[in-house]
């Protein structure tokens, strides 16, 4: 009951959404770069946990999509918001449903690698359009 209160209460109050996603967006870069030094830590444990918290972000990203689109903010940053919310589609998808290891191979990295660095460009390019302390905050999370 008290988690439903709060979305509420962000989806009413739409000027929340931009502390909303620059919170998101930070805690997305701060996380994947954990997962980067936890794997060359060998600490897999660590990488599954932190990866559970990364795909867990998608409630909040999609809260603000949700906002947004309400607002009838403008289409590329809406854009922009669903490359996030697809590469963590994908995310969960690969790594957690169908369990793929498709890291191994080049010909499925690739198009993984793309997609995860169309995700950051489209958050910088979001948070740019927030403001500049939000553009800041996620490019030197980056």
């Amino acid at each position: 009951m008290f988690g439903f209160t709060i979305i509420t209460y962000l989806i009413v109050n739409g000027g929340h959404m931009n502390l909303l996603f620059t919170i998101s967006a930070v805690l997305f870069n701060l996380l994947i770069a954990g997962i980067f030094l936890c794997d060359r830590l060998g600490k897999m444990q660590w990488v599954k946990r932190i990866g559970i918290v990364v795909v867990l972000l998608i409630v909040p990203f999609t809260i603000v999509l949700i906002n947004w689109l309400i607002l009838r903010v403008s289409t590329p940053i809406i854009l922009a918001l669903v490359v996030v919310l697809l590469y963590l589609f994908v995310e969960i998808l690969l790594d957690f449903i169908l369990k793929v290891d498709f890291r191994t191979k080049w010909s499925t990295h690739i198009p993984y690698i793309l997609l995860e660095y169309g995700a950051f460009f489209s958050l910088i390019y979001i948070a740019s359009n927030i403001s500049k302390t939000a553009m800041w905050w996620v490019s030197i999370t980056f």
